[in-house]
């Protein structure tokens, strides 16, 4: 028996530490596990993540967000109609940094394709307006049109958080904060009728606006473990 074990203290200590070292080690249970999320905020997204080791994660991700509403403005005492549609999506692809092995605190950052990013606002008159003695329509005073397009295009993203891609458990919640850069808008700004001076306005406008290039990224994420 003594024999025995000099043999294998001898195997270990001449030519088995890589061996025996392997024995010993202990793998961290996420890695290689994948996981779906859903993302709720200003960029909702729908990803499918890669966990390949304790401190890194992949993630591909759909971001979808589309919004429209109408309401009613009172200026002066004249109501006015004021409908506004945001219409945005991206196919993205993201790494996942976790600097702490204890702590699902993490920095992030990828690259993602807009299919599409717009906005458009239309004022409309309600009813009649008096200037002087002068009463007018809503046709005749006409309506007035903002657009704000990104176009297609790539867009680099950053960002921090807290939560793993892959949850320890089946389920986890994440919270994430950032920002896109996007490419300079293109702004269109039109009228018609007595409004149609607005048409004048749009070189000044696109001006103004030509720094308007970061979209916030503030999402509430929840992850589902896919496989043990």
């Amino acid at each position: 028996m003594k024999k025995l074990l000099l043999i294998l203290v001898t195997i270990c200590t001449i030519g088995g530490n890589a061996f025996c070292q392997e024995k010993v080690k202990i793998k961290n249970p996420n890695d290689g596990k994948f996981a779906i999320g859903l993302g709720i905020g200003t960029t909702p997204s729908l990803d499918f993540s890669y966990q390949s080791n304790k401190h890194l994660s992949v993630k591909l991700k759909y971001n979808y967000f589309k919004y429209n509403t109408v309401t009613q403005l009172d200026i002066s005492g004249e109501k006015i109609a004021l409908g506004s549609g945001l219409n945005m999506s991206a196919l993205g692809l993201s790494l996942e940094y976790f600097p702490f092995a204890k702590s699902s605190f993490k920095l992030l950052g990828g690259v993602s394709y807009v299919l599409k990013g717009n906005l458009e606002v239309l004022a409309t008159p309600m009813g009649d307006y008096t200037f002087g003695e002068t009463v007018f329509t809503p046709k005749e005073v006409g309506s007035f049109k903002f657009g704000l397009d990104y176009g297609k295009g790539i867009a680099p993203f950053a960002g921090i958080g807290f939560g793993r891609a892959v949850p320890k458990r089946r389920v986890g919640l994440g919270f994430e904060l950032g920002t896109y850069s996007l490419k300079q808008p293109v702004v269109s700004l039109t009228g018609t009728e007595r409004l149609s001076s607005m048409n004048e306005q749009e070189a000044k406008v696109q001006a103004n606006m030509n720094d308007w290039r970061y979209w916030p990224i503030l999402n509430v994420r929840l992850a589902v473990r896919v496989n043990k």
